[in-house]
């Protein structure tokens, strides 16, 4: 779609520039995405190699377009998009979509290297050999041309200097210090929140013997301790599906084991709802 999009684009200004006959063989058919870059953009242009990288991920999709490319991919992906807005509005006058509330995506996002070698278990030879040549191709022709025309950069500069707007990040200490920001790092669900509540449910039956829990008595625990009034608490999390921790679990347990009406005053206030 960003192929076609430039493409037409492309043949617009042709046919503004150069007239139809640059555009039109005398067939009626048009000339292609390859056939119109050299027309408009210079051979070392960042912005044609981008689009370059592109057509040839385009034509090589089955191979490359995997999840593992995702971290290198967005730095192209995302500079692509920033090329077409800035050409679009120094053509036109105004941005694409404008007027309306679209807002900017940003697709950039970092990650580890690809490793080959589980490409190749999970993929194949073939697409092992194409993700480890587009690779290399796409390192060497990022650093060659150091734009983010090209490619976005995601590398970060630490600076001993006097001026903070030659840095990426400040560093500040004494009571005149800028206050900090905590920044958490992003939680995997799987590590955090494991159980679903069929296997929550199944794991609290099998660490007490007390009572056996089902469906009804988990959930009047979670009502009457409100425990989903949080999507995002140590206890419980919601996104796609209901989630919860080890530690969740642990504290119906201990209350299960140490009270003996915990239980059923849940059942009565869920009852009672």
């Amino acid at each position: 779609m960003m192929v076609n999009a430039w493409e037409l684009f492309l043949k617009a200004e042709i046919l503004e520039a150069l007239g139809e006959e640059k555009v039109f063989y005398k067939n009626g058919k048009s000339i292609s995405i390859s056939d119109s870059l050299p027309l408009r953009l210079q051979n070392n242009d960042p912005v044609k190699l981008n689009i370059e990288t592109l057509i040839q991920l385009r034509d090589h999709a089955t191979h490359l377009l995997i999840p593992e490319l995702q971290p290198q991919l967005s730095r192209l992906f995302q500079a692509n998009v920033l090329n077409y807005q800035e050409r679009y509005r120094n053509q036109m006058g105004n941005s694409p979509l404008a007027g309306q509330s679209v807002g900017m995506l940003s697709l950039v996002l970092d990650g580890p290297d690809p490793e080959i070698g589980i490409i190749k278990e999970s993929y194949g030879d073939i697409t092992a050999v194409e993700v480890t040549n587009f690779l290399k191709q796409f390192e060497s022709t990022s650093k060659e041309i150091g734009s983010d025309k090209y490619s976005i950069s995601i590398d970060y500069k630490l600076a001993l200097t006097k001026n903070p707007s030659q840095a990426d990040l400040t560093l500040s200490v004494g009571d005149n210090g800028q206050q900090a920001v905590i920044i958490t790092q992003a939680k995997d669900l799987n590590t955090t929140h494991p159980f679903t509540t069929k296997a929550a449910i199944e794991q609290m039956n099998r660490e007490q013997s007390k009572v056996v829990l089902n469906q009804h008595s988990f959930q009047a625990i979670c009502y009457k301790h409100k425990i989903k009034a949080n999507n995002n608490s140590e206890y419980h999390n919601y996104t796609d599906i209901h989630r919860y921790s080890a530690k969740f679990i642990n504290w119906v347990i201990k209350n299960i084991k140490e009270q003996d009406s915990w239980l059923q005053q849940a059942l009565i206030a869920y009852k009672a709802r």
